[in-house]
Parts: structure tokens; C-alpha cells; sequence
């Protein structure tokens, strides 16, 4: 750990600095971490911490960047409170079905930003607050709020997206109230609520919409299933297979 100034409070087991730096090494002496942060005080009798202004993170090729940070290393949480973006490096986004056969099962980078993110990692919890944004260079991903569910490794289990949800790839969009994906399941559903029903649509050459109450998906299949349903075609009869694959109901 370095700084440009610091301030040691034996009495009070505080340690304050500037400019500081924190670089974590494997055993074989390989950078596996570094975090850098204007501003910086940890507690050691708490062992939590705080940060103020900006400060970013790098693990294994991932950034994390955000204002005004507390951390508890004994709780093992962590709050970024505002203007948080993350920025993974190869991961797997299966769109396929989400989209209507335009996705892609290549590894790409992925960003998240959001105003404010919670980490709870004993509970394996990762909360996004305001202004939700999940993009890689092929689809985005939009929701007021999202919560992102771990298992004991760290792997992504489900994600629940809420509040005006929506998801783009090219010309194919949907859009619900609700969203949530699990892994283990293959399956994303999307819910609609009175007045507010899950859409798909395509704004392709042949312009479709599909609308329900709730729409659901196996991304390792074309299968989709609607409930509720009401399709419109323009200008085509029986194109439901075209635009959102098996199984609708």
C-alpha cells in the first residue's frame, strides 16, 4: 500500500491518506489486484474503510469504478454510492432467443453502470440502483433497478431486472415491467402487469410485435412461450415463427 501523504491514529486505529494505492500479488509475484482511490480512511478496529471521491478497481482484467465508497472487510460488503460502471472482461451472453435468432455465443467485454451498486458477499447479493445499464457490442440491457444473485464461487446464479426493463439488439427489442433470468435453468421471463404488458418487437423489413402477460425463453433453444398473447404482423399472415421461434402459446 502506498499514498502521497498519510496519517497514522494509533489511539483511535484509524489510517487516513492521499492518493492511495493498493496493489495485492499472487504467490508467484503477479499482479492479481489494484485499487486506486483519491482519497481513503480505514478503520482497523471496524475494518471497514471509506473513500472519498473517486476510486477505481482492477481484478483479473475487471474494472470497477465509482464516488464515494464504503467498504467492510469483516461484513464483507460493499457500497459504491454514485456513478458506478463495471467493466467486464469475456463473458458469455447467449442472446439468441432473447432477440429472435440474432445473438451471438461469443465472449465479449461487457459494461455495467448504474448510479449506485450494494455488494453483499456473504449473501451473494449485487444490487444496481438507478438508472441500470448492461451493454456489449451486441445488445443492451436497461431497468431502473437490478440484482444480480451469486452461488459460493462467485458465478452468477439469477438476475432479477425491475422497472421499466428493456433489451435491444439490432432491430429486435423487448420491454416489461419485470425481468429474471436463471442460470440453471436456461430461462429468462419477462412480466407484464395490468396495463403494462411484456412486449417483443421487431423493426425489421417486416415489422412484429408480440405482447402478454408473461413471455419466457430457454436460451439454449428457440422455445418461447406467451402468455396472454396478441401477435401483430404487418402486412404478413402466420410470420410467428419468423420473429419468436417454437411453443408460443
Amino acid at each position: 500500500m502506498t499514498a502521497k501523504k498519510a496519517q497514522v491514529f494509533l489511539e483511535v486505529g484509524m489510517i487516513w491518506g492521499t492518493e492511495v494505492v493498493v496493489t495485492q500479488f499472487s504467490t508467484n509475484g503477479v499482479v492479481e489486484a489494484r485499487v486506486e482511490a483519491d482519497n481513503c480512511v480505514i478503520d482497523r478496529t471496524t475494518k471497514s474503510g471509506w473513500v472519498e471521491g473517486h476510486a477505481k478497481a482492477f481484478y483479473l482484467g475487471n474494472e470497477v469504478e465509482g464516488d464515494g465508497i464504503y467498504f467492510s472487510f469483516e461484513e464483507e460488503f460493499v457500497t459504491i454510492y454514485a456513478n458506478t460502471k463495471i467493466r467486464v472482461k469475456d463473458q458469455k451472453f447467449d442472446t439468441k432467443a432473447i432477440v429472435g435468432g440474432g445473438g451471438k455465443n461469443a465472449k465479449r467485454d461487457a459494461e455495467i453502470a448504474a448510479r449506485r451498486t450494494d455488494f453483499d458477499r456473504k449473501d451473494g447479493v449485487v444490487l444496481f440502483d438507478g438508472a441500470v445499464r448492461v451493454a456489449d457490442s451486441e445488445y443492451s440491457l436497461g431497468a431502473d433497478m437490478l440484482y444480480a444473485f451469486l452461488d459460493g464461487t462467485n458465478s452468477l446464479k439469477r438476475i432479477v431486472a425491475d422497472g421499466s426493463v428493456v433489451v435491444t439488439n439490432g432491430t429486435r427489442s423487448g420491454s416489461c415491467p419485470r425481468a429474471a433470468y436463471v442460470k440453471s435453468l436456461g430461462r429468462v421471463t419477462m412480466y407484464g402487469e395490468p396495463g403494462k404488458p411484456a412486449k417483443l418487437a421487431d423493426d425489421g423489413r417486416r415489422h412484429s410485435d408480440v405482447e402478454g402477460r408473461k413471455i419466457s425463453f430457454w436460451l439454449d433453444s428457440e422455445q418461447v412461450e406467451v402468455e396472454g398473447s396478441t401477435l401483430t404482423v404487418d402486412g404478413v399472415s402466420g410470420g410467428m415463427d419468423d420473429f419468436i421461434g417454437q411453443a408460443v402459446k
